[in-house]
C-alpha cells in the first residue's frame, strides 16, 4: 500500500503558525482498557477529528469527577488520582502529555476540586469544603462522632511539592454551601475565580474572587426561571466574556432545552448566544475553552444520552466549527494553551520550566514541524510495517491520513513516537 503524504511549507510572513489553529483536548476515554489495567489518558484534535496521543496511566484506578487541570507551564494533565492497588486516598497526580515517564505524586488533607492553574502566575488555585457548623453524635460513652450539619466553601492556592501539596486559604466564604460540579472557570488575566453555587438560603451565587488580592470583587445572583439551571462556565480571556450552558426542564424534568450563554459577572445578566438542541445531556466538567482561537468545547450526548459527541463552538461568530461523535466517553477534558501562555505571557522566558523545547504539534490534522531543521518521518501501520518514509522540510507540514498510524520523527533534538487514529 503506498500512502501519498503532503508536504505543505508554512509562508512565515505575517502569519503565525497558530492562528486559526486548534490546540489539543486531553481527558479520559473509558472502555479502551480494563479498569484494572489503569486510567487511559488520551488527546484530542477537535477541528482534524483526530487522536493524538493516549497512554495508559498504570498507576491511577479511579480519579475524583471535577478534579482535573493543565498545568500550561510545564505541559502536564493534572488530576487527583486514586492509586492503584491499594487503600490510600485520592492523591494530587501529574502526568506530562510529551512523554511516558515524569509522572509526579503529591498527597493533601481534606477534599478538592474544581481546580484551576493560572497561566500567567504559575499558580494553583482550588476549592475546599470545610465544616461550619457540626453537632457531636454520642454512641455511648466517649463514643461518637462529629456530624457536620453546615457546609462552607473556602478558595485555597494550591503549590505541590516533593510529597504533598501545601495549602493555603485564600478567602472564606462561609456563607457558600455548595458549588455546582464544573460550574467555575479562571482568568489568568485578572487572576479572577468563578464560582457558580448556592449559599445557605437556597440562592444561586455567581461569585467572582480575585485570588491576587483575596477578596470578592463581584456577587450576583443571575436572573432565572424555576425550571432553569446554569452550569459549564468557562472564561474567554481575549474578548473578557464569561461564557456557560442553560438548561430550561420541561414540567416533567425529563429533558431540557439548552443553550449556550454570556453572563456579565457584574450584573448577572443573561444573553443568549446559540441553541443547542441536539444536546440530550452532558458530563460535568465536560467543557474547555481554546483560548488561542476562541472555541467552546462541549462533550455531550445525543440519542437519549448513549452517543457521545464532541462539539466546538466560534465564541465570536457562535458558528458550530465541528461536531463529532466518539467512540468512547470522554471524560474530565483540559486544553492544553501552552501555545496562549506562551505568547500572552512570555513563558518561553520561565527558565526552570522542564519542558522540552516543542518540536512539532498536530492542528486540523496535519503534523507542524516548528522547527528550522528538517525532521525525517517513519509512518508504520498497526502491525508495525512501514509503509512511507519522508522528510518534514523546516516550518513544513504533513498531512494525517485516515486509520490508524504510527508516527516516528528524528531530527537534531532526538526521537519522538505518536499514535494517531483519524476517521
Amino acid at each position: 500500500m503506498k500512502l501519498h503524504l503532503h508536504l505543505v511549507v508554512a509562508a512565515l510572513t505575517g502569519l503565525s503558525l497558530h492562528q486559526g489553529l486548534a490546540q489539543n483536548i486531553y481527558g479520559f476515554q473509558q472502555n479502551v482498557i480494563p479498569w484494572q489495567q489503569g486510567l487511559y489518558l488520551a488527546g484530542y484534535d477537535v477541528l482534524g477529528d483526530t487522536w493524538v496521543w493516549g497512554d495508559t496511566l498504570d498507576y491511577a484506578e479511579g480519579f475524583g469527577l471535577g478534579s482535573s487541570t493543565y498545568d500550561q507551564w510545564e505541559d502536564d494533565f493534572v488530576f487527583l488520582g486514586l492509586p492503584s492497588g491499594g487503600m490510600a486516598g485520592l492523591q494530587w497526580m501529574a502526568q506530562p502529555v510529551w512523554t511516558h515517564d515524569g509522572a509526579s505524586f503529591a498527597e493533601f488533607e481534606g477534599t478538592l476540586h474544581s481546580i484551576h492553574h493560572d497561566m500567567q502566575s504559575g499558580q494553583f488555585y482550588g476549592l475546599q469544603g470545610y465544616g461550619l457548623d457540626s453537632t457531636w453524635v454520642s454512641w455511648g460513652g466517649d463514643e461518637g462522632y462529629w456530624q457536620i450539619d453546615n457546609w462552607a466553601t473556602r478558595v485555597v492556592a494550591l503549590t505541590p511539592e516533593d510529597v504533598e501539596v501545601n495549602m493555603n486559604v485564600v478567602l472564606a466564604l462561609p456563607w457558600l454551601e455548595g458549588v455546582v460540579a464544573g460550574a467555575s472557570c479562571y482568568d489568568s488575566d485578572t487572576h479572577r475565580f468563578f464560582i457558580w453555587g448556592i449559599d445557605n438560603t437556597g440562592q444561586g451565587r455567581l461569585v467572582g474572587v480575585d485570588c491576587a488580592l483575596g477578596e470578592v470583587v463581584s456577587d450576583v445572583s443571575p436572573s432565572l426561571e424555576a425550571n432553569q439551571n446554569l452550569s459549564e462556565f468557562e472564561y474567554n480571556i481575549v474578548d473578557g466574556m464569561l461564557l456557560g450552558l442553560r438548561a430550561s426542564l420541561n414540567s416533567t424534568n425529563t429533558s431540557a432545552v439548552m443553550e449556550l450563554i454570556s453572563v456579565d459577572p457584574a450584573t448577572g445578566d443573561i444573553t443568549p448566544r446559540l441553541e443547542l438542541p441536539n444536546l440530550d445531556s452532558y458530563t460535568p466538567d465536560g467543557t474547555v475553552f481554546d483560548q488561542l482561537n476562541r472555541m467552546y468545547v462541549l462533550h455531550y450526548y445525543a440519542g437519549m444520552g448513549t452517543s457521545p459527541h464532541i462539539m466546538a463552538i466560534d465564541a465570536t461568530t457562535w458558528d458550530i466549527l465541528a461536531d463529532n461523535p466518539l467512540n468512547q466517553n470522554f471524560l474530565e477534558l483540559e486544553m492544553s494553551n501552552v501555545a496562549f501562555a506562551d505568547q500572552r505571557y512570555s513563558l518561553s522566558e520561565v527558565s526552570e520550566s522542564r519542558r522540552p523545547s516543542p518540536t512539532l504539534r498536530l492542528e486540523q490534522g496535519r503534523w507542524t514541524n516548528v522547527t528550522p531543521e528538517p525532521l525525517a518521518v517513519i509512518l508504520t501501520d498497526q502491525l508495525g510495517r512501514v509503509v512511507e518514509q519522508s522528510v518534514v522540510p523546516p516550518y513544513g507540514t504533513l498531512e494525517v491520513p485516515q486509520g490508524f498510524w504510527m508516527w516516528t520523527f528524528t531530527g537534531q533534538h532526538g526521537q519522538i513516537t505518536r499514535k494517531t487514529f483519524r476517521r
